[in-house]
């Protein structure tokens, strides 16, 4: 009898010890440093480890931005191991979900670009005032390519969408003179896994108003 009445006690503490373990593999969130970068206010990162993952393969951009954000907050290349089903598992690398209206998410990214944290972020395929929608396509405003002499604009409307899943990005930046007070969607600056690289060149992309997909899981937060 003495032994049966142990099994539940032995059970919780076995059960409460796996879940402490489990707590404790998931990556923790670091931080990096806001700097300006010729005029755009980016996280710290080695932007050749991000071009090193480079871009994504068909359908995997949430992965792939959970691997930008992994890379930046850890220091080192982010191989995604664990961190793929069907879609990313968002968990495993330490991101989880926010939600709230277009206002909300943009003072929550702002806060987490301030605390020197990535944010993933849910964009859809919409039509916007002065760009035309595309089938499978939301174009952006502009691509970024980083060189030694600044940034190098290039007009490349190049996130792929689809009207069902949308398109994840890792947002890393602001605009320098960005007023905290009355963000916009077109203030902020993203990794986006369609092309972070060009042709072996860091790319960066601004975010384009009206396709933060706030009615569809908009943000993924590190935890």
């Amino acid at each position: 009898m003495q032994h049966g009445s142990l099994r539940a006690p032995v059970r919780v503490f076995m059960a409460a010890v796996l879940l402490c373990l489990s707590f404790l593999a998931a990556p923790k969130a670091a931080a990096a440093q806001l700097q300006n970068v010729n005029g755009i206010t980016l996280l710290s990162f080695d932007s050749q480890q991000i071009v090193s993952i480079g871009n994504q393969t068909s359908g995997r951009c949430s992965w792939y931005a959970l691997r930008y954000a992994r890379t930046i907050l850890d220091g080192r290349v982010c191989s995604g191991s664990g961190m793929w089903s069907n879609g990313a598992v968002w968990s495993a690398g330490g991101y989880y979900g926010y939600s709230g209206s277009l206002s909300e998410c943009l003072q929550k990214l702002y806060s987490e670009l301030s605390a020197g944290k990535p944010v993933i972020v849910h964009l859809k395929n919409t039509a916007v005032s002065g760009v035309k929608k595309h089938t499978n396509r939301t174009s952006s405003y502009y691509e970024y390519h980083l060189s030694g002499s600044g940034w190098t604009q290039v007009n490349y409307p190049h996130i792929a969408t689809s009207d069902t899943y949308g398109h994840w990005v890792c947002v890393v930046g602001i605009r320098a003179d960005a007023d905290p007070a009355n963000l916009k969607e077109s203030d902020f600056y993203a990794l986006d896994p369609a092309r972070v690289s060009a042709n072996g060149t860091l790319a960066v992309t601004r975010l384009l108003d009206g396709t933060i997909w706030t009615e569809n899981s908009p943000l993924k937060t590190a935890g």
